[in-house]
């Protein structure tokens, strides 16, 4: 595995690329690119052998961080990189002044929950019936969030 990198525009297709290994609701390359390109989002990524296997995506806006998605290679996971990923953008932000970090998760994504729960994040709202990529029965959004360095 190599560090944890920035990644830019020209890694639009593999970031598209993980991204549809990950989910059934995928972004496509040029809307990854124009993320990329945004000065508000920032993107972090871990390769192994040259190939993207792990990125999580944050957008700053007025003080807050809404992370955008987070993905890892089916093949890759359970190795703690999703972990590192979301604490570099934690302490990125952080350095940055954000005072929360937002995200929202499928309700009945146990896995990715428990992961952000673990990470300080706390379940604060709910879309009912927000996700329906590749369901019969659309599933509600949890919305979560993290405040950084001061009280709530």
């Amino acid at each position: 595995m190599s560090g944890l990198l920035v990644l830019r525009p020209d890694d639009a297709g593999q970031v598209a690329t993980l991204h549809a290994k990950c989910f059934d609701d995928a972004w496509s390359a040029a809307s990854m690119r124009d993320l990329l390109k945004d000065p508000n989002v920032l993107t972090l990524g871990i390769q192994s052998d040259g190939q993207l296997v792990a990125f999580a995506m944050g957008q700053t806006v007025a003080g807050e961080t809404d992370i955008l998605t987070i993905a890892t290679d089916p093949d890759q996971r359970r190795q703690g990189l999703a972990s590192q990923l979301i604490e570099a953008l934690v302490k990125r932000m952080g350095e940055r002044g954000v005072i929360r970090i937002t995200l929202d998760v499928a309700e009945d994504n146990v896995a990715a929950r428990e992961l952000y729960r673990a990470h300080g994040f706390v379940e604060d709202g709910r879309r009912p019936r927000y996700y329906k990529a590749a369901r019969d029965i659309p599933v509600d959004a949890i919305l979560m969030s993290r405040f950084l360095g001061i009280a709530r």
